[in-house]
């Protein structure tokens, strides 16, 4: 019995090793994270979500854009990434998180306004006691058009659904989940390098249900709500989140932090 067990828990050693080797590897065969921190690569950002936001699903005047480059004031106190597409080159998809400015005047958040008072009160009181220079909120995740048309998904601004799939010819394994795991370890970056410990987010409900499918799964998720487009207001406390990775896909957990090298600050510690 001894040796059955040991054969059965060597087993299960084997297949979450396998499975972890294949998330990252299928990700990093087909995907490269880069933190947008120069001028070109801010450019690429802003020329992907003009794309998507103001000509795929034009949620915003193009014609306030003569660049052709979706920006606004929020941007001069965000960090941005984008995710390429290895063999090309080319932008995929990009984000951002939205950090509390220096002064009070630039203390709000694009999401607070129209969506934290419809959350719960509980949910309430959790950003209410987050230290606001830990929290940033998760913002402008969008995958380009070239890449949505590949994938058969035009109809969605990030990019993501439950039935998508797209066969790359390296792996032939399904990219969608592969890229918003991505857009998630870009954030995790992002954010260990400016020492956030909460998350807030509006996002679409299907997206919400992929990541959770991956272990990905924030602490308060309020209601459905129409905020350019159908959108779930969500807030976190990042080392809760990426501790519930490691616990329930500790395979993703090590692609978003790297094998833990990247590992989010907690509140009592910032």
């Amino acid at each position: 019995m001894h040796n059955l067990n040991a054969f059965q828990n060597q087993t299960r050693s084997t297949k979450n090793q396998q499975m972890q080797e294949d998330v990252s590897t299928i990700f990093h065969s087909v995907f490269d994270v880069e933190l947008a921190t120069s001028p070109e690569a801010k450019n690429e950002v802003y020329e992907v979500r003009y794309q998507v936001y103001c000509i795929d699903r034009p949620f915003e005047d193009p014609s306030c854009f003569v660049d052709k480059r979706e920006h606004d004031a929020y941007d001069l106190r965000s960090a941005h990434a984008l995710i390429r597409h290895s063999a090309t080159g080319h932008s995929v998809a990009a984000v951002r998180i939205v950090m509390a400015g220096d002064n009070p005047e630039q203390a709000d958040f694009p999401m607070e306004g129209p969506c934290v008072h419809r959350m719960d009160e509980r949910a309430r009181r959790a950003i209410a006691g987050a230290r606001r220079e830990g929290i940033a909120e998760i913002s402008r995740m969008a995958v380009s058009r070239e890449f949505r048309r590949r994938l058969n998904e035009d109809k969605s601004v990030t990019g993501v659904s439950e039935q998508a799939s797209y066969s790359d010819s390296y792996n032939g394994k399904r990219a969608v989940p592969y890229i918003s795991l991505g857009l998630f370890a870009a954030i995790l970056k992002m954010s260990v390098k400016h020492r956030i410990t909460h998350w807030m987010a509006v996002m679409e409900p299907a997206q919400l249900r992929l990541l959770k499918r991956f272990g990905v799964e924030f602490d308060h998720v309020g209601p459905v709500i129409e905020y350019h487009g159908l959108r779930r207001p969500a807030f976190t406390e990042a080392a809760s989140l990426i501790d519930g990775i490691k616990k329930r896909r500790p395979d993703v957990w090590s692609l978003i932090t790297e094998g833990g090298r990247y590992l989010p600050a907690t509140p009592n510690t910032d």
